[in-house]
């Protein structure tokens, strides 16, 4: 008898598919009420016999590598995402000729949960498994907890960091590895930090109180000087962007809005940090607090030189100008305790408890993992790498030096896990996040009572 997945919920309609009411998912997030299977995937791939690999993906990862390189000027990103594609293809085809790759996209987030909602749900009332292996991000973690995916074979996968993997790890397995990864640092803008006249030596601040003061002088010699820069953008985009840019700072005071499993919004340590948060956003250039899309914080920073500062991810750094450099955060304390980040753009892949090619599926995310693609794949594309050996070599430091201070973190270490999510109403509740981010950012009313509204709404949406 098969068994079904999603084990802990009864399967009926697309909602109840994949909803685990009161659970949200992602770092210290709900566990399962029954522990998923941990027995690895074993054994060598069958050569003899003609296998097709069906493979969730979404950039870089792409279906019509082929049409692209066509389409797309040699070298710009899309083409470079093709390119890696087609390398990908062909280096996997010599070394398994048996095996055919065939790419699926269904988009990703929200429309991508959908999707796989679809594909569980139709396997479940005794159809075939759409997909070998599913791609994702924030709801890997909650697939994992509930028996939609395979534990790996460990010892295929001991170049992996093992922090990227923290939210499909459960106990001993892990269900799930990374392509790529990201994670926050601090940019900054070394003309302006210049001409306001802060010595170089105190252009990267250590802590939060530095960040919070070199924001001041440069808003400060700005507005004194008819300039319209200011001292940072802040990203407060409605949703998960926000989120994103906030929960590293939550980490280092101390909280998140998952701990331990509950939802702690309106901790005494997430208080303390937004007022931070409100503070630093004094110093913020306007037009960043009140933008719509994250692509224009960063055009603000990175074309317009709107800020000294931004929080943000690597993606920006490959093309930015000489001026804009990268740092690791500033710790939130003199004595550089207080540290944490967030893993973003984790893109992740696991192999379905349905899949009747386990093995060659494995196969697969063990060369897309192994040094050899890591790192012409980095070359291409300036996503950071997730094998050790790759992060830890000499070469990547040249490839895109800009980046080497989010390599020197993630390397580093000392945090782990990615966003909470949260299977039901989701979108219901990063907007209220969204709406509340921006009454901290922007407003003047108590931060605890936004917390607490916060809090509760939140629980609303997940019964």
């Amino acid at each position: 008898m098969r068994k079904k997945l999603l084990t802990t919920v009864a399967v009926g309609t697309v909602c109840a598919a994949m909803l685990l009411a009161g659970v949200a998912c992602g770092r210290d997030g709900g566990g399962p009420t029954l522990p998923p299977d941990d027995t690895p995937i074993e054994g060598d791939v069958d050569t003899s016999k003609a296998i097709t690999l069906k493979i969730q993906s979404a950039a870089p990862l792409r279906y019509n590598y082929a049409a692209l390189l066509r389409s797309e000027p040699k070298g710009s990103q899309l083409y470079n995402q093709a390119l890696f594609s087609k390398q990908l293809v062909e280096g996997f085809k010599e070394k398994y000729p048996n095996i055919k790759l065939q790419f699926i996209e269904d988009g990703w987030g929200e429309a991508l949960y959908q999707a796989q909602q679809l594909y569980i749900r139709d396997y479940n009332a005794g159809g075939k498994m759409a997909v070998d292996v599913m791609i994702g991000e924030s709801y890997m973690s909650y697939f994992a907890q509930n028996n939609v995916f395979a534990a790996l074979d460990q010892s295929k996968f001991g170049n992996v960091i093992e922090s990227a993997c923290a939210d499909v790890t459960i106990g001993n397995a892990v269900y799930a590895v990374p392509m790529c990864t990201g994670i926050m640092g601090l940019q900054y803008n070394t003309t302006i930090l210049q001409e306001a006249g802060i010595p170089e030596e105190d252009w990267v601040p250590a802590n939060w109180n530095e960040l919070l003061e070199n924001c001041k002088k440069v808003t400060e010699f700005a507005t004194a000087n008819e300039k319209d820069y200011r001292g940072i953008c802040m990203n407060n985009v409605s949703g998960l962007p926000s989120a994103f840019r906030a929960v590293p700072f939550l980490r280092q005071g101390g909280g998140d809005i998952m701990v331990n499993g509950e939802l702690a919004v309106n901790s005494a340590q997430n208080v303390e940090t937004f007022g931070y948060l409100r503070n630093l956003a004094q110093y913020a250039y306007s037009n960043s607090l009140t933008a719509e899309s994250e692509d224009t914080v960063l055009y603000y920073f990175t074309e317009l030189n709107k800020s000294a500062y931004l929080i943000d991810g690597q993606w920006a750094m490959t093309g930015a100008g000489d001026n804009i450099k990268s740092a690791p955060l500033p710790a939130k304390n003199a004595d550089g305790t207080g540290t944490g980040n967030i893993f973003t753009g984790n893109v992740l892949f696991g192999i379905t408890q349905a899949s009747e090619n386990k093995v060659a599926a494995q196969a697969f995310l063990e060369y897309l993992t192994s040094s050899e693609v890591q790192g012409w794949f980095y070359e291409l594309d300036g996503r950071l790498p997730i094998n050790k050996t790759v992060l830890e070599s000499e070469e990547i430091r040249t490839v895109h030096p800009n980046i080497n201070a989010y390599i020197d973190a993630l390397n580093e270490g000392g945090f782990s896990g990615g966003m909470a999510c949260f299977p039901k109403n989701s979108e219901d509740i990063w907007t209220a996040w969204g709406s509340f981010y921006r009454s901290v950012l922007t407003g003047t009313d108590d931060i605890k009572t936004l917390a607490d509204n916060l809090q509760n709404t939140i629980k609303g949406k997940m019964k």
